[in-house]
This record gives structure tokens, sequence and C-alpha cells, in this order.
């Protein structure tokens, strides 16, 4: 999916290839080693490069002509004339081919059972249960889609592209949505309901789909990629931890074959027959987890794979078990129909479908664009980083975007660069669009077999695998990510996390961006600087002159001239104590009456409530404003530190050259207020070197006006 830059990132984890997603990354192949990137959470251990000077490109170099195979479209020829190959070419091309079938069977075997727990997450409601086998096939042909899409137009030619966990829970959000509505009232063991729902969901989920690659080809084509990075990074550090909870709970759900929507769910692990279900499924995606995190071999993690399920069967037949025994036990699926792409095709009943409630997903898909196009973008920057290329961030979005119009138009869902995937194919060096025709080739084959494979398939492995990515990404973005953001992004990142879990999505990110947006106030508030500077006249003066201005004008004890630099942005949230800290410099003490007016020129009550200080009689005070003022008073009384000790100055020269920003608050708040105190102390307030937006704004709240020394 899943850059900005929030800080030095060292010593962070290495990639592993499989499904991709976002998470903080430090690859070391880049040469920007300390810069937040995204990466897969399933990809850890082919981050490491060759050794120093033999990088990935000068090994392609050598083993075949690299630049050809990129710039060579789908399986066409480049258009110039070529001798005939001799034999040692046609044996090094037979060769290269048996590389792509092995590394695409590769990608598959990792993708395939990925798949299929992704089925159950977008239709984890119980209605849809009873198709869940072609709903199966469905995700598997929508990722044929996106990846034959991305083999044709994406300029990386060893392009993995599938349906990916960005949008999952969206799409679960929306599939929920419609089954929940649908059922107001009506019998869910009705069949026609059923395929109501069903033509409904896969209708209005392919056309959310759709609309969304339209939104992203437009992005890319007028090239608002860095639009999307608004999103806050913590935010959406917390919305992919709790990708990583959803998994979880989809995987042991898968293990149990009941549906875990709510955390009280969790207590079916207390009956003993779940436990026993779901603890093969809790150890395998623990193993998983540490297979790809811990080992250097490429080839452990897609063997520990195939090895899982093939122990399984091991055991049974050596116990005397039979695939019925198995089924009866609830370790494998239901027998049920075998589903052929005719099947596929009837699953839709235009006449059925429910277009009304496309209103009610609108927000939900709101959100899901945002998000996808952001980890998508991120996705590209990580690839490109690692890479050690540029890429063009919007190309490549409309390459996306491409792909799931492509993908909603037959009925598909989202997807996205797979990160880890396309990684580990580019340090193949398999780096020819016959990658891709291969993969999308045997996803294909899996959807026409006749065999169902939830039949066959541990449930406890299929579960394995998104309590493997559950683990990842939580791991990623709970525990490793504290180091790489300060206390207060960190804070952010839980609360989106928890918020996403007790309000839904929508709520939750809106919530973490206020978050954020306060998080960003706070620290801005405490990043305003008044220090006092010296600063002596440019003019010619007489010996006799400058020892007098000396004496008395730059006298550091009691200076008749003193100049305050101040820096940062003075705003609502930083005014009074822009203000304190000026006054504290200057010496000047405020009055009972002056500190009185400052809390109520920057108290939030209403504006009638500030009438009082001049006519007390016509609005008096509650009791509840006076205890407020007070309160105000006490915390301006320690923000103003009283230096009785010094004598205010003549003249108070303020230096706004540093300062980036004022509104109309700190106008009146802190300049207006001091303007007012100085004057009644007969001392004279230069501010020098401010902005024409300062100036204009300062000049509209009458608190300054220009003067001409000549």
């Amino acid at each position: 999916m899943p850059s900005k830059s929030y800080g030095s990132v060292e010593d962070s984890p290495k990639p592993h290839p499989i499904h991709r997603h976002s998470s903080l990354l430090d690859s070391p192949s880049s040469p920007q080693t300390s810069a937040l990137q995204f990466s897969s959470p399933l990809l850890r251990r082919f981050s490491e490069r060759s050794p120093a000077g033999d990088t990935y490109m000068e090994k392609a170099s050598q083993s075949h002509d690299t630049s050809s195979v990129i710039q060579t479209p789908l399986l066409k020829g480049n258009g110039t004339k070529q001798s005939a190959p001799t034999v040692e070419e046609e044996g090094s091309s037979n060769e290269s081919f048996i590389y792509y079938i092995v590394y695409a069977l590769v990608n598959s075997i990792m993708c395939v059972p990925c798949l299929y727990g992704y089925a159950s997450v977008i239709f984890s409601h119980p209605i849809y249960q009873s198709h869940i086998n072609a709903l199966s096939k469905l995700v598997i042909l929508s990722s044929v889609v996106h990846q034959i899409c991305f083999s044709i137009f994406s300029s990386l030619p060893f392009s993995i592209g599938q349906v990916q966990d960005a949008g999952l829970i969206f799409l679960s959000a929306m599939s929920t949505t419609i089954a929940t509505t649908m059922l107001e009232g009506r019998d869910a063991n009705d069949t026609e309901v059923v395929s109501e729902i069903v033509s409904t969901t896969i209708v209005l989920l392919g056309l959310a789909t759709a609309c969304l690659g339209a939104v992203l080809v437009v992005m890319g084509k007028f090239r608002l990629a860095d639009a999307v990075a608004y999103l806050p990074l913590p935010v959406v550090g917390g919305y992919l931890a709790f990708i990583g909870y959803f998994c979880l709970e989809a995987g042991v759900a898968l293990c149990i074959s009941h549906p875990i929507m709510k955390p009280s769910d969790w207590g079916y692990l207390f009956d003993d027959k779940s436990l026993l279900l779901a603890t093969p499924g809790i150890l395998a995606g623990i193993f998983l987890t540490l297979v790809s995190r811990k080992c250097s071999n490429e080839a452990i993690l897609p063997i520990s794979m195939v090895a899982i399920p093939l122990a399984f069967y091991i055991l049974m037949y050596l116990c005397g078990y039979t695939i019925e025994d198995a089924r009866d036990g609830g370790w494998v699926g239901e027998r049920s129909p075998s589903v052929p792409v005719s099947d596929l095709l009837r699953l839709v009943d235009f006449h059925e479908v429910r277009w009304d409630l496309a209103k009610d997903l609108i927000s939900t898909w709101a959100g899901m664009v945002f998000v996808v196009s952001f980890s998508s973008c991120l996705d590209v920057a990580a690839i490109s980083m690692d890479m050690g290329e540029s890429l063009d961030t919007n190309n490549e979005l409309m390459t996306v975007g491409i792909s799931n119009f492509v993908s909603g138009l037959a009925g598909g869902f989202t997807g996205s660069y797979i990160f880890s995937q396309t990684i580990f194919t580019y340090r193949t060096n398999c780096r020819s669009r016959w990658i891709g025709v291969i993969v999308a080739s045997t996803f294909i084959l899996v959807v026409i077999s006749p065999v169902n494979f939830l039949e066959v398939t541990p449930l406890f492995f299929l579960g394995s695998t998104l309590i493997f990515i559950g683990f990842d990404l939580m791991f990623e973005w709970i525990v490793e990510v504290r180091h790489k953001l300060l206390l207060s992004e960190y804070l952010v990142l839980l609360a989106t996390f928890v918020a996403v879990q007790f309000l839904g999505i929508n709520a939750g990110i809106g919530l973490g961006i206020i978050t954020a947006i306060l998080d960003f106030v706070l620290a801005t508030a405490n990043v305003s600087t008044i220090a006092r500077v010296s600063r002596r006249s440019l003019a010619m003066w007489r010996p006799q002159e400058r020892g007098i201005l000396e004496a008395t004008a730059y006298n550091p004890d009691r200076a008749q001239i003193l100049t305050l630099e101040v820096r940062g942005a003075i705003f609502f949230g930083s005014s009074m104590k822009a203000l304190g800290n000026i006054l504290d410099e200057s010496g000047i003490n405020a009055s009972t009456e002056e500190k009185k007016e400052i809390v109520m020129t920057n108290s939030p009550l209403p504006h009638h409530s500030r009438i009082s200080r001049h006519s007390p009689s016509l609005s008096p005070s509650s009791f509840r404003e006076r205890r407020d003022q007070r309160k105000e008073g006490n915390k301006l009384d320690a923000t103003i530190k009283l230096a009785v000790q010094r004598v205010p100055p003549r003249f108070l020269v303020l230096d706004l050259s540093s300062v980036t920003n004022v509104d109309a608050s700190a106008a009146r708040g802190c300049f207006l207020q001091l303007a007012k105190m100085c004057a009644n102390r007969n001392v004279v307030v230069c501010a020098a070197a401010a902005n024409s937006h300062i100036t204009w704004l300062l000049k509209t709240h009458e608190t300054a006006h220009d003067f001409d020394l000549h």
C-alpha cells in the first residue's frame, strides 16, 4: 500500500516476501536509510542487497539484457530486426523461462491462501456463507483482472498486483451494511432473500471499486498524487494496526467456523472444541511470522506454507483418520458442490439489485478512496526507494486506477501493487512480464478447477495466513513503530486504533485526524520562542554620542532600547504564553485590571461577557464566569513571571522576521494587549521585519500603524 518522513528511522526490520502491506520500513537498499517508507508486513528478509559493488542491476546485466526486457511491451518484440538465436541463446532463454515459472508459482502459492482469507473477511456476515465458495473464486478472478492490468499498463514489467488488504475493512463494512439492511424483517433462510443480498452486494461493491478506479485515474491524470499525503501518518498507522487486528479476528473465525465481529465474540475460545480448532492456526501464524522475520533464505517461507497442510495430512493418515473424519471434526470445510465458472455469472441477477442502498455506502466509499489512494502512493514510493530508481507516482496511480476500474466493471474488488511480491520478483532478476502472465494463469486454473479448495484445505491453515498478516501488522504498527514516532504521534496512532474498533472506520479515522490536528496545535504552541537579542544602530555616530548610546540605550542593566526576537507561529493556542514571555523579558508587571482584560480578550466565552469589563452593570457575570476568570487569571500569573528587578525600557523592538504566522486571535490577544500595556507606561513598541500577511493582519485589527522615521 502503503511516504512521509516523520523522523529518523534506524534499525528497521528487514522485509520478507508475500502479500504486501504497508509498514514502516527503512530499506537497507535505499540510499536514504533514515526515511520512513511503506513496505509490506509480509516482506521482511529480502531487503538485504548483495555485497558492496555488486548491485542487483549489475547482476541482471551480467545474466541477460535487463533494459531490453523492461522496455519490451507485453509479449511483443521491440520492432528491430534480429539475427537467429544460437543454440546457447536458446538454452539460456529456456532456462530463464523455467525461472519465470518457478518464481511465478512461488508467488501463487503465497497468494492463493491469502485470497481465500480475504474473501472470508469481505463476506464475513453469516448470510454469505452458503455462497462462500463461489465468492472466494470471485475474489481470485478479480485478482486475475488486476494482475493482467498491471502486466499491461505498469512501467514495472515484474509488478504483482492483486486484491489486497488496504480496502478489506471498507469492503467488509459495505457488505455487512447491505446484508443488515436487507435482512430487516426478513427470513435469513429464504433462498430468494439470500440471492437478492448476494446480487446487490456484488454489484454495489463492484460499482464502488470501479468508481474508486475512476477517481484514481483522474488523480493520476491531473498529477494529484501528493494530495493524499495530507492524511497524517499516525492515523494511517492506527488504521493499519486495526487491519492487523481485523485479520487476526477473521483468521481465528475461519479456524473455528464462527464469526468474530466484536470483542465479546472472543468468548468462543472458552469452548473446548473451538479452542482446539483455533490453537493450530494461532501457532501456525506465529510460526510463519517467526520464519518471515528470522530466516534469511527466501525459500523457507513458501516451503513452510506448503509444509503446514502437508504435515496435517501426514498426521491425519498416521492417526488413521479420513478426510470425512476431519470434516466432521471441523478441521476442513463442509462438502459442497463444485463451482464452475458459469455459476459465477449466475451469482448476479440485476433485477434483484437494491440500487437505493448505494447512497448508504457513500461515506464508507469516500474513506476507502482516501486510504487506498494513500497506500498505493506509498507502495510506489517504497518500491522506488527499494529499487533505487525514480518512479512517476502519478503514472503508477493511473495504473492502479485502471486496474480497479476494470476489476469493478467485472464485479471485482479493490486491489493495488503487492509491494512485497513485486520487490521479491525484482530481486530474483526475473524482470519480465511473463511473471505476471504466469501468475494470472495459475489463478485462472484455480478458478476453473472443479476442486473446492475449502473442502480439502485445513481451515486452520487458511486462518493461519490471516493470523500471520494480523500478527505482523500489529507488531509492526504497535510495537516496532514506537521508537519511530514522537510520543504524541504514537498516542494519536493508538487513539485511532481504538476509535476504529469502537466507533467504526469513518468515525475512527475522523477522530484520529482531529486528534492529530490537536496534537499539531499543541506542539506548534510550544514552538514559538521569545529571546532577548543584541542589536546595535548601524548609523555613523561620533565617539561621544556612541558612548552615550552604549551607557544608556544599550546598557545591559537598564537598557532603554530592548530588542526581542520572536520565532515560530503565534496563534490562539500560544498567544497568552507569548505575551507572558514578552512581558517577562521587558520587565512589565501587569496590573490586576490588565490581567483581567487579557483573560477576557483570550477567553472563548461569548462576546457579551467581554462587555462587562466596560459596563459591569449591563451584563453582570455569573458565578461560573467569575470562577473561570479567576482560574485564567491564576494561569496568567503563572505564565507572566514578575520581574520586579527589571525596569521597562523606553523602546521595545520586536523582531518578527522569524515569525511564520499570526492569526486574528494572536493579533488581538497578544500584540494589541501588549501595545495597550506599553502605551500606559510610555513604552514605544516597534514591530520590525514582519511579512506582508502579518503586517496586514496587525493593521486590520488596529494593533499597529506605519511610522516614518524620516
